[in-house]
């Protein structure tokens, strides 16, 4: 049974933040959400003794140290102040290690401010586009990182207590941070998806779920869809609007996926940086191996699923991350031998 921690929380004094964000200079924002605009900026950051829920910064009592945070500003009027403590209540029930942390906030004045932690490995599609860093990524390491996912966003739809459940609305690479040991976190859920009118909005639509686009409806359904997507991306090492899938297709890596299903050519799919360095991390082996055929058959099943046209057809997240247990299962219990290509195609 998930338990929950309740987080002690900093607050950061509005001088700091805004020269940490050179007075929220054009060049420190990294998005949008419903009530304001998102900056990315480094604070004095402190390591917190007291069990008390809130706790004045930088009274000479924390250790000092330096942290890449996500600072939520927004508007001033009596509904959005009622959204922010909102906020602040919701989130510091939300510990979870696949999930991105409210750290502080500041509510100097008309100032409302809520301070993120911003993880130090960037977004997984600023890794994802990197040649050499996804190169360096194993199949075990990239299913640890699916899997990571996974159980922050079922950590999200999962209600519990009084708390409901919370539906994402932008699952995405560029949504998703990578820590200092590669492990995904969760992040900006609520801040973009009112906002899809904005420059990013054609390359978002390679993760949107088809039956949103007919409804404009969010369910969890369309959250796994993404996730889907970004699945493939992980498998594939590449971005789902990459041009040399948006050129034939809107809708990107998907349509591409789903041609090489139906013509049994999974082996084009596959991203072949695999086998070029697919040293296995386990310590009683150390053979150069590729995947493992059956790891790669489970998880492809569960992913093709994800991105299952109707909703109704996409499986449930404890469906999901049960295979992709087994998938971490069946390649950490290989011992000989990768995948032919040849094989590649089975299902």
């Amino acid at each position: 049974m998930l338990q929950e921690e309740t987080m002690v929380l900093s607050r950061f004094r509005m001088s700091d933040i805004s020269k940490a964000t050179e007075r929220f200079s054009e060049r420190f924002l990294i998005g949008f959400h419903e009530y304001g605009k998102v900056y990315k900026a480094e604070l004095d950051d402190f390591e917190n003794k007291s069990s008390l829920p809130f706790k004045e910064k930088n009274d000479g009592k924390w250790q000092k140290r330096r942290t890449s945070v996500a600072i939520k500003c927004f508007s001033s009027s009596v509904d959005v102040k009622q959204r922010f403590f909102s906020e602040i209540v919701m989130r510091t029930s939300y510990k979870h290690p696949n999930i991105v942390s409210l750290l502080g906030f500041c509510d100097e004045g008309d100032e409302l401010i809520l301070v993120y932690e911003h993880a130090s490995n960037n977004s997984l599609h600023n890794y994802v586009k990197n040649v050499d860093k996804m190169g360096n990524l194993t199949w075990r390491q990239r299913l640890h990182m699916c899997l990571g996912i996974a159980h922050g966003l079922n950590r999200l739809h999962t209600k519990m207590g009084s708390q409901q459940r919370t539906i994402h609305g932008d699952i995405r690479s560029a949504n998703i941070l990578l820590g200092k040991n590669l492990e995904p976190k969760i992040a900006y859920f609520g801040i973009s998806k009112f906002h899809l009118a904005y420059q990013e909005e054609s390359s978002r639509q390679v993760y949107w779920d088809p039956e949103f686009e007919k409804s404009s409806l969010i369910k969890k359904e369309s959250d796994i869809y993404s996730f889907g997507v970004t699945l493939f991306e992980i498998f594939c090492g590449t971005l789902a609007n990459d041009p040399y899938y948006t050129i034939a297709d809107p809708k990107g890596l998907v349509p591409y996926a789903w041609s090489h299903f139906n013509n049994k050519s999974i082996q084009k799919l596959i991203d072949p940086k695999l086998f070029k360095k697919a040293i296995d991390d386990d310590i009683l082996t150390s053979n150069i191996r590729g995947p493992n055929l059956d790891s790669v058959d489970t998880f492809l099943k569960i992913a093709y699923q994800c991105v299952k046209e109707t909703q109704a057809k996409r499986p449930s997240m404890e469906t999901l991350i049960k295979q992709l247990e087994i998938a971490l299962d069946f390649q950490v219990s290989q011992y000989f031998g990768s995948i032919p290509f040849s094989l590649l195609f089975r299902f």
